[in-house]
């Protein structure tokens, strides 16, 4: 069992516990179910959420059986059971037959019934990989030390109203120091209280998994006295990837005015150009325009907005907001490093000129080839794509990583079970290096999908978000702009919304 898996990941630091085939018969569920429990319970899971979890193996189990093999006992399922950063992970994957697309729309097909149920799993993920079958992966947060549970909420009240720290004060930007990592967990939450839209950030174990997994670097703020008083980290999608999310930025409030943010962004810019990393991309909350002000004088360029991208209950503290959203947009700023190198993409013709625009304000040189409706496409393969939730912020990504022939079938298909689901934004990925990128754009347009942003070197490609809104209110009075540009692209933003809307 301890052989290495074509289920282990390579973009996700992980540890493999189990790794089995069993031939795809409903009387060998019972066996799997009894060998993932023990091993659940033996990482630290409960026995009643380690049953819970047997439920959404069972189901996912018997839908793969019954729908994806049809008797046919020749082809084994591979079962793997490992951790990833703090979480635990039961991967199964299949060579059955290809999904119909045409009986799915008429519910005759039921192997999506639990892919996407969250009902005792913190995630379930959907791949499809092509000739190489589909995998389903079930997400399981281990048991970890919430701070929250450990402080009470006065103590965020009390700290808030401390006095402002001398502005003459030594303060040391350095990286982040592991053995600082309580430390930085109780400051997110002086400073957020139980608000702080990453919900990781309160939780040490997986603060550290991320470190040490080298998806997460950070530089520390610190005082005279050694006390951590900022941090700041770049996230990657995996080990050694070529832009990184600027995000988990937390300064306390009595050091707010000492410019600790902007000495941060330029150490952090400074670390990741030594790793070779060609730009870093970040989020900045519309409610107000100071942190995309902030980033624009750091060398930063908006690359789109994403309407209605969060529920909006972080708590911005010693900035003034008359009005609130219900739900809370984004800026999507970009900062480019190091040089990148000239590369082919393949654009909707529709958005070539702001996407053209964009690149230009980042320096990045591109060959633009422009697709749309009209452009011939021909894909032997079944292509590749991932289905995951973010039940936070309640949304739901489709990400393409290889084109296919049943690409748009299948973007539909999801679409409509997100929407069913209830799912406010939805959020399609396109792969811009490959040919056909722009006519699929093009499509998801007739289906209401809309311009969202571009991010340079993304996972291997420069990529396209497209967004869809799921009756999500969003008006343009309540986002606020920092720059001519930012304004132009929110109002392309929200003319394209308006027509593919009508």
């Amino acid at each position: 069992m301890n052989k290495k898996s074509k289920l282990s990941k390579e973009n996700s630091p992980e540890q493999e516990i189990a790794n089995l085939k069993i031939l795809p018969e409903q009387r060998y569920l019972g066996a799997i179910v009894d060998i993932v429990s023990d091993i659940a319970e033996a990482n630290g899971i409960s026995k009643k959420e380690a049953k819970n979890l047997d439920k959404v193996l069972a189901e996912i189990f018997k839908n793969i059986v019954k729908y994806g093999f049809q008797d046919d006992t020749s082809k084994p399922i591979e079962v793997a059971i490992f951790k990833r950063l703090h979480s635990f992970v039961i991967a199964l994957q299949d060579e059955g037959l290809p999904f119909d697309y045409e009986n799915l729309e008429h519910g005759e097909d039921a192997r999506f019934k639990s892919y996407l149920s969250k009902s005792y799993a913190d995630q379930v993920r959907f791949y499809t990989l092509g000739n190489k079958g589909n995998r389903t992966e079930i997400v399981k947060n281990l048991p970890a030390r919430d701070i929250r549970n450990e402080m009470d909420i006065s103590e965020h009240h009390e700290h808030l109203k401390l006095e402002p720290v001398d502005p003459n004060a030594e303060i040391k930007i350095d990286i982040f120091k592991h053995n600082k990592v309580h430390e930085l967990v109780r400051l997110v939450y002086k400073c957020y209280g139980y608000t702080y839209a990453n919900e990781f950030m309160y939780y040490p174990e997986q603060i550290e998994t991320r470190l040490h997994g080298n998806v997460m670097s950070s530089c520390g703020a610190y005082s005279s006295d050694d006390e951590l008083i900022g941090h700041l980290a770049f996230i990657y999608s995996k080990p050694g990837a070529k832009v990184g999310e600027s995000g988990e930025a937390v300064v306390d409030p009595r050091y707010r005015g000492h410019g600790i943010f902007p000495k941060m962004k330029t150490f952090m810019t400074e670390h990741a150009a030594s790793r070779g990393v060609v730009g870093v991309y970040g989020e900045a909350v519309t409610v107000h325009p100071y942190s995309q002000k902030g980033s624009l004088e750091l060398g930063s360029t908006e690359t789109g907005f994403l309407l209605g991208y969060s529920p909006g209950t972080v708590s911005f503290q010693n900035i003034s907001e008359d009005e609130k959203p219900r739900r809370q947009s984004i800026a999507l700023m970009f900062t480019p490093i190091l040089k990148s190198r000239a590369a082919k993409i393949y654009v909707p013709e529709v958005y070539q000129e702001i996407i053209e625009k964009i690149y230009s304000r980042i320096g990045f040189k591109r060959e633009y080839i422009s697709e749309n409706t009209n452009s011939k496409y021909s894909k032997k393969g079944s292509g590749r794509m991932t289905v995951s939730l973010r039940s936070d912020h309640n949304q739901g990504i489709i990400t393409v990583d290889e084109l296919g022939k049943k690409t748009l079938e299948e973007i539909r298909f999801h679409l409509k079970q997100l929407c069913m689901q209830r799912v406010d934004c939805i959020y399609a990925d396109l792969p811009l290096k490959k040919k056909g990128a722009g006519l699929v754009a093009s499509r998801l347009r007739e289906l209401g999908f809309f311009f969202g942003y571009v991010i340079p070197e993304y996972s291997d490609s420069d990529v396209l978000r497209l967004q869809y809104l799921n009756n999500v209110e969003i008006s343009k009075e309540d986002i606020k702009t920092a720059s001519p540009f930012g304004e132009e692209l929110l109002n392309i933003i929200f003319k394209d919304w308006n027509e593919v809307s009508a």
